[in-house]
């Protein structure tokens, strides 16, 4: 099709931050499951029946939960770092053969 162009640029700078975004959200999360943490165990202290072994057994899977994202969002912000270096390097080899 006449006029349509499917060129593409990488903004690396835009790409920098996306990876400081994620590591700064994974360092809030952080401290937030730490307080959270901190607050059920606190809480278990005092709290013993059905309903304390249930809610236990609730954080224990909302904490196995967090570790899977946690884990997903290492990978993520692997994978753009891994394309920023990946554009980096075409682009210079790409300006490397052109005079």
């Amino acid at each position: 099709m006449a006029g349509e162009d499917y060129s593409y640029r990488v903004n690396l700078t835009q790409l920098d931050d996306a990876i400081a975004t994620m590591a700064k959200f994974g360092a809030d999360v952080e401290g937030w499951l730490r307080e959270v943490d901190q607050h059920v165990a606190d809480l278990h202290l005092s709290w013993s029946s059905q309903a304390a072994t249930a809610q236990r057994a609730a954080h224990d899977r909302w904490m196995a939960g967090a570790d899977e994202m946690r884990e997903n969002l290492d990978e993520l912000r692997a994978v753009a770092r891994r394309a920023h270096t990946n554009y980096t390097g075409a682009a210079e080899t790409n300006y490397g053969m052109w005079p």
